[in-house]
């Protein structure tokens, strides 16, 4: 469904500086997920520890990497988005080392926070750097790709890492800095220097102005709930699996399955439902199939219904990101990109540590007695149905927002 300021053609996806971009993307992507996806399989699994235990670390990750973002937005609006990007990075590599020293609840905990931190720095300076390139409409397109490159990586992410896991947990850890290491270069090398239009501007006056935008808050609120379902991917998966397959290991490759249908089909069902659902249908379509997918995977009896319930689940995020980070761009202004980003990160952290550690005390209940087997699979389901009612009512009022190019 096409917007009133649409750009009148489509642009390029293939410039000079969006294929710089998405290097950086697809490096970083393959990095994080040899380590990001094995992490519960590793902690539950061979660590042993509890489901409560893995997801607090987890938590501990998503607060981290998406708590501070409303600083790491104005921030980087204010240095530059290039120089966000590489100290992001560095940080990121510090903890992903730091995961391959350390054996502890406590020390995993630490690395989850240093790993969250640099990607709380790069990702809304990424972000930024992608809706500064292209314009209008094209924006989904962008955001759209920037996903599909995300998921090459997770397609090759998993498998790589689980090979390293087999040999020994370290050599994932720091086979993943490696891979953040070789992007650091890159952005150091050849990405353009964008951004820093608001190096005059006071942070609280960035936090303010925004802040003072009352459907942006409100989108924002929702937003958290739909992050508080995504996140549910890289815990709900390893718990179904370690109750109901003697080979937890499959996991990463019915990860990997998901992967390849969102490269797949990323672009074309993004095109299919822009052109059939306004952007408030799309999120209330995305939310039910998410709902919908992790009640399958709870009643999921073996293989084949956990990767039909992942491929569900890959379906909503096909439909929900690309329109949610959009929609955030359609919020601000292009000076200002990377602050609207961080804030609205702010609310997916919170959303993240409730939906992780919420469900990992529901998913505790449901290990430890059989007859509540069905409980937190049905809490999810009425969430995100819940969901889908309030974007389909109060989230209506987004659909006509212009691009402020």
């Amino acid at each position: 469904m096409t917007t009133p300021n649409a750009s009148a053609s489509k642009q390029s996806l293939w410039s000079v500086h969006l294929i710089t971009m998405y290097a950086d993307t697809l490096l970083m992507a393959i990095g994080f997920f040899m380590l990001g996806p094995l992490l519960g399989v590793h902690m539950i699994n061979n660590l042993g520890w509890s489901a409560a235990v893995a997801g607090s670390v987890m938590a501990i990750s998503g607060l981290s990497q998406h708590g501070f973002k409303f600083i790491a937005g104005a921030f980087a609006d204010r240095i530059g988005y290039k120089k966000a990007i590489l100290l992001g990075v560095g940080v990121r590599i510090v903890g992903y080392t730091l995961y391959g020293l350390v054996d502890t609840p406590g020390g995993f905990m630490l690395a989850a926070f240093i790993a969250g931190l640099g990607g709380s720095i790069f990702h809304p300076a990424s972000y930024a750097t992608y809706a500064r390139l292209v314009k209008g409409e094209d924006k989904s397109r962008i955001f759209a790709m920037r996903e599909m490159l995300s998921n090459i990586g997770f397609i090759l992410g998993p498998v790589i890492g689980m090979f390293l896991l087999k040999l020994d947990f370290t050599y994932v850890c720091f086979s993943a800095a490696a891979m953040f290491a070789i992007a650091f270069v890159v952005t150091l090398v050849l990405l353009p220097s964008l951004g820093g239009d608001q190096s005059d501007t006071a942070f609280l006056t960035l936090f303010s102005d925004a802040l003072r935008d009352r459907a942006f808050v409100l989108f924002s609120v929702l937003a958290l709930g739909l992050w508080a379902l995504m996140t549910q991917l890289y815990l709900a998966v390893p718990v179904r699996a370690d109750f109901i397959l003697p080979d937890s290991s499959v996991v990463a490759y019915m990860y990997m399955g998901g992967a390849i249908c969102m490269v797949l089909l990323q672009l074309p069902v993004l095109r299919f439902v822009e052109q059939k659902l306004s952007a408030s249908q799309g999120l209330a379509l995305g939310s039910i199939i998410l709902g919908t997918a992790l009640l399958l995977l709870g009643f999921s009896q073996g293989v084949w219904t956990m990767l039909l319930a992942i491929l569900l689940f890959t379906f909503g995020q096909m439909i929900a990101l690309p329109l949610m980070n959009n929609m955030i761009s359609r919020f601000s202004g292009p000076s200002r990109f990377a602050t609207y980003f961080g804030l609205n990160g702010f609310a997916l952290a919170i959303g993240g540590f409730l939906g992780n550690s919420g469900s990992g005390k529901l998913y505790d209940i449901a290990r430890s007695y059989a007859e509540l087997q069905w409980v937190p699979w049905t809490v999810l389901f009425s969430f995100g149905a819940l969901l889908t009612v309030l974007f389909m009512t109060i989230g209506k009022r987004f659909d006509q927002l212009p691009y402020k190019e």
